[in-house]
Formats: C-alpha cells, sequence, structure tokens
C-alpha cells in the first residue's frame, strides 16, 4: 500500500509544478498508463502524451496559472480528494475557479487517474 505522505507529496509536487509552468516535473507526478478527465464529463486523456498536449493546450489559454490549495483533502489508501483553486492569469486580470480533484495513485505514489470536478461558467474575477 502507497503510504499516505507519499500521496501528500505528489499532489503538493503536482500543485507546485503546475503553478510554476514546470511540464517536466508535473507530468514526472503521472504513471505511465495514467488517464485524465478535465474537466469530469469530457473525454479521457489516456498516457502521457495525450496528458502532456492537454498541459500544452491548458497553459496556452493563459499568461500563467496558479493552483492554490482551499484546505480540504482527505487521502484513503491509494485515493484521494482535495479542492484548490486555479487562477490563470490572462491579459493583466487574474481569474479563480474552485476545483475538486479526485486521485488514484500506483503503489509508487504516481497519479494513475484524476478526474477534476468544476463548473467553467463559475471562472470570476479573483478577489485578491
Amino acid at each position: 500500500m502507497v503510504e499516505q505522505s507519499t500521496v501528500n507529496a505528489t499532489i503538493d509536487a503536482y500543485m507546485a509544478a503546475y503553478s510554476a509552468a514546470d511540464r517536466a516535473a508535473w507530468l514526472a507526478c503521472f504513471a505511465d498508463d495514467a488517464w485524465i478527465e478535465d474537466p469530469v464529463g469530457t473525454p479521457r486523456r489516456e498516457g502521457l502524451d495525450a496528458i502532456a498536449a492537454f498541459w500544452d493546450e491548458t497553459h496556452g489559454l493563459s499568461d500563467s496559472v496558479e493552483l492554490r490549495p482551499l484546505g480540504l483533502r482527505v487521502v484513503i489508501g491509494h485515493e484521494a480528494t482535495f479542492t484548490m483553486q486555479a487562477r490563470p492569469s490572462m491579459g493583466g486580470q487574474t481569474y479563480a475557479l474552485d476545483i475538486i480533484d479526485h486521485m488514484t495513485f500506483d503503489e509508487a505514489g504516481r497519479i494513475r487517474t484524476m478526474r477534476a470536478f468544476f463548473d467553467p461558467s463559475t471562472l470570476r474575477p479573483a478577489g485578491d
């Protein structure tokens, strides 16, 4: 069984790498056979090449993106759910989008699956 501390370290690395625009470090958080569904209801991106393409698409939409934890994180065995806020900056304006991520992890603590729950229509100017 994967250790809770390992899962927490992967989540922290995932958020830090995404915020730092470190594509290689972010992709290193995923298992080779991982898939993501972001947002939930869209087609799954299966495998590292498809996940890398997702990175390229999402980082091409804004000048930068910061992921901020919102305080709720539950890790049980190989699964975790946590809240965060994506804060994309576009044209000098920063926006906010609240997200709940659900992930599963392999024995090494790498992400096997990721599902992002959010409503794109709730994107709003950030208040701070």
